[in-house]
């Protein structure tokens, strides 16, 4: 049995617009667009933002997944701070 990549992709949109959750939507240069996703076609996506709905051609995406948090190590609740780092020695010559 062969599974149609057309296929995995398109249940993996229609998940997305179903559930309504947040996505991020990557483009090829770089750009990265939050939002929901609420309607797709072949050629494009449909992003809802807080701007308003934006027409994405999918010829100019990388990558969609479901918006995540992503934490942040804050400086003092790193293990050592600049002062309790060893100093590296120069090699004098």
């Amino acid at each position: 049995m062969s599974i149609n990549a057309s296929d995995i992709q398109g249940d993996f949109l229609n998940a997305l617009t179903r559930e309504q959750k947040a996505v991020w939507v990557f483009l090829v240069n770089g750009i990265k667009l939050t939002g929901q996703l609420v309607a797709f076609d072949q050629y494009v996506l449909a992003l809802q933002s807080p701007t308003g709905i934006q027409t994405v051609f999918k010829s100019a995406v990388s990558t969609v997944c479901e918006a995540h948090s992503v934490e942040h190590p804050r400086t003092r609740d790193r293990l050592t701070t600049s002062q309790e780092r060893p100093l590296a020695r120069r090699n004098e010559r």
